[in-house]
């Protein structure tokens, strides 16, 4: 359904998020604009006497929220081709689940199902929860097929980790009792009588484990599938949709084949959300990944900077990507001091790009006034990003081409400051606190939670700041309460000190009026005249329900562009 008459919405709190507009009595919009907001009678004015009206009664209405780190095309298309057994509570469900996939999938072929539990912490939820404790093994699996190939795969971040396979998978990837028990940071349990049991654990991730065994075993897996890019990339934005999202910004890991999917499905009409996307500058964190060649690296940036589209209504592009660390999971994220990593050892962070690297990037970024999304994540790595954002600055007017600093795990006061000077903008995620709170305050001694995500800190030093909901929960309204609250997952513990608290018109304002600043996209984020009609209509108002049931709103229809993408209006009137 496409609204293309006039139509007023009135009758429910209307949060245009234009400072200047604020909350308005009534909203008009007619071929995918919006006309007027404020007062009805002006509203109707504006439109006519012809226009339809939807009585929201009671219902509030937002601009559409705006994901600025959803990985929404690497998780549909990973997610894809697999069983889900997310909400499995028993190896009877997981066995009958694959089973069903096997009757109809020819022999010989993979099949693989998503880990246990609430992707991608797997906080509240996970294997541990099955009524047995522990993930099936391969005597268990064959029981589901013998004539495939079966996996129950381990998701990132989380490490140590655990992954299951059926004999058929063993034997395909040549694990056996000859196999050591113990290869890097990789388990292989064997039973009694010296044979695998289909159970590894350690760092056996699908990606971001740092381990080259596990990096063997997941180059033999079709983990990443072409084909299922595209059915992927629709499920997932229909997800979104259901989430009130209207626009993303895919900045991280994008690499040419997944950006022509994204211009294909534009070409074709069929993006139901307004995509701004980044090329990643270099290669890491996928098991076959590895640094490419100076010729190859400038090549990339280069041709990035030819393909700039920054007026086109639904699919834009602009800019390079690059990542100095890692998470914490895995011991990548950089700091000043050293933290035990999963297995014990002390370590300072892995240094993801190298500084000339980094400073090319940089340099050809500054000479053709193209964004640059530089992945920070430490304390360490931001003293490193900074000084040589700092070094370019004489030679290169760094301010006004409005770089983007992403993650921004730990940000200390004079590292914000100094970040304001170069006239950065941020995306950062509260998945950091909620997913990994527990985490950092068990590995890392001192304060640093005091510069965990500090909200306050960057707003008050200047900064835009946008929100993103990268490895979850993938609630965008969970993101946004927990931009309040702080929470730990898994815990009652929140990290709301004063370096971390802001208000809910700040928190909302993160994923629409200033995520499109940080875009900036200048006629999406705000419901102000001339703007898209991207709108939603909830179940609530989170300017003053209860801050804990801001994560439980419900979504009740999604609009781009004036066409209903999830849910449906109430009746015009």
């Amino acid at each position: 359904m496409t609204v293309t008459e006039a139509t007023i919405f009135h009758g429910g709190p209307i949060h245009t998020m234009d400072p200047a507009l604020g909350r308005v009595e009534a909203l008009g919009i007619s071929d995918g604009r919006v006309i007027a907001a404020g007062l009805l009678e002006h509203v109707k004015r504006t439109l006519g006497n012809d226009a339809g009206f939807v009585d929201l009664d009671g219902r509030t209405v937002l601009p559409g929220l705006i994901d600025t780190h959803p990985h929404l095309l690497h998780y549909g298309t990973l997610q894809e081709p697999l069983v889900d057994i997310t909400a499995a509570n028993s190896h009877v469900e997981i066995i009958e689940r694959i089973r069903v996939r096997a009757a109809s999938t020819k022999p010989g072929e993979w099949i693989m199902t998503t880990p246990v539990g609430e992707p991608h912490y797997f906080i509240t939820r996970s294997w541990k929860n099955l009524i047995e404790g522990r993930l099936p093994n391969r005597h268990e699996l064959d029981r589901a097929s013998t004539n495939h190939p079966v996996m129950i795969q381990a998701w990132a971040p989380v490490t140590p980790n655990v992954i299951a396979f059926n004999s058929e998978a063993l034997r395909r990837l040549g694990i056996d009792e000859n196999t050591p028990s113990q290869i890097g940071e990789v388990s292989i349990e064997k039973d009694t009588s010296g044979k695998p049991t289909g159970i590894l654990s350690g760092s056996v991730t699908n990606y971001y484990s740092l381990d080259s065994f596990n990096h063997s075993i997941w180059r033999k897996i079709p983990f990443l599938q072409m084909d299922k890019m595209r059915p992927g990339t629709i499920r997932g934005m229909k997800h979104y949709n259901a989430q009130g999202v209207t626009g993303i910004y895919e900045n991280h890991m994008m690499d040419p084949p997944l950006i022509d999917v994204y211009r294909s499905l534009r070409t074709e009409n069929q993006l139901t959300l307004r995509v701004m996307i980044a090329q990643e500058a270099e290669s890491y964190g996928m098991p076959w990944s590895k640094p490419r060649s100076r010729s190859d690296f400038v090549l990339r940036c280069e041709e990035a900077a030819e393909r700039i589209e920054l007026k086109d209504e639904f699919l834009r592009f602009n800019g390079m990507t690059f990542m100095r660390d890692g998470t914490c999971w895995p011991g990548a994220l950089r700091m000043r001091e050293p933290y035990r990593g999963p297995y014990g050892a002390m370590t300072n962070g892995i240094e993801y790009i190298s500084k000339e690297r980094a400073a090319l990037a940089m340099k050809i970024c500054a000479g053709c006034g193209m964004r640059l999304n530089t992945i920070s994540m430490g304390s360490h790595a931001h003293e490193e990003n900074l000084f040589q954002l700092e070094a370019m600055a004489p030679e290169f007017d760094i301010p006004s081409l409005h770089w983007i600093l992403v993650h921004a795990f730990f940000v200390e006061p004079e590292q914000a400051r100094r970040y304001a000077k170069l006239g950065m903008d941020v995306t950062t995620t509260m998945s950091f606190t909620w997913g990994k709170g527990e985490l950092f305050r068990e590995r890392m001694k001192g304060s640093v939670l005091s510069d965990l995500i500090p909200l306050r800190r960057l707003l008050d030093n200047g900064l835009v700041v946008a929100g993103g909901s990268d490895w979850g929960p993938k609630n965008a309204f969970k993101q946004i309460e927990l931009a309040l609250t702080h929470e730990f997952g898994g815990s009652s513990s929140r990290n709301r000190g004063p370096a971390q608290q802001i208000s809910r018109e700040e928190a909302l304002a993160m994923w629409t009026r200033d995520a499109a600043r940080v875009l900036r996209w200048n006629d999406i984020g705000s419901l102000n005249a001339g703007n898209h009609a991207d709108l939603i209509v909830i179940d609530r108002d989170p300017m003053s329900c209860e801050i804990e049931a801001i994560g439980k709103t419900e979504v009740l229809a999604t609009l781009v562009g004036g066409r209903v993408v999830h849910g449906a209006l109430p009746e015009l009137n």
